[in-house]
């Protein structure tokens, strides 16, 4: 097999991996949260911006750190907003700017999330486990990888 093709061949297995997990996350959130993969990302994206001291996060901001567009970052606002789950107002400085800001709720739903979100992953890489799958890609997923990657599968800190 050629290096181009052993190469797509591992990005598909990492895709559907990928997919198993978010699957398995998105029915822990929803079960026990009410909520979905995007929409609890979002949360830990404000969270992370927050505690890095930034302060308030943008709209343009939230759709970076999520990866969403600028109208499903829009739509996940509206609906993050419409459960409590944060407040937004017009930025002091920038009139144009909407300026989010996480709630007493949400500081809990990410408590609670978290540990959701690592049982989710650790059900999978044992299946994964089972099933045989590629060694080195379970060792990456169980915190282990060999390349030296800082980006391990690891429980996220409790949110204060």
């Amino acid at each position: 097999m050629s290096d181009d093709a052993r190469l797509i061949t591992q990005w598909n297995r990492l895709t559907r991996v990928h997919r198993r997990i978010e699957a398995r996350m998105e029915r822990h959130l929803h079960r026990q949260l009410g909520l979905g993969v995007s929409e609890f990302y979002a949360l830990r994206t404000l969270n992370e911006g927050v505690a890095a001291g930034t302060g308030l996060l943008y709209l343009s901001d939230l759709a970076n750190g999520t990866g969403l567009s600028q109208s499903a970052t829009s739509r996940l606002v509206t609906r993050l907003q419409e459960r409590g789950l944060i407040t937004t107002h017009t930025a002091s400085d920038d009139r144009r700017s909407i300026e989010i800001e996480l709630t007493a709720v949400a500081h809990d739903v990410l408590r609670l999330g978290s540990p959701l979100l690592s049982q989710a992953v650790e059900e999978v890489v044992r299946q994964l486990h089972v099933e045989e799958t590629d060694k080195d890609l379970l060792r990456y997923l169980r915190g282990g990888g060999s390349d030296g990657a800082d980006t391990h599968v690891r429980q996220a800190p409790n949110v204060r």
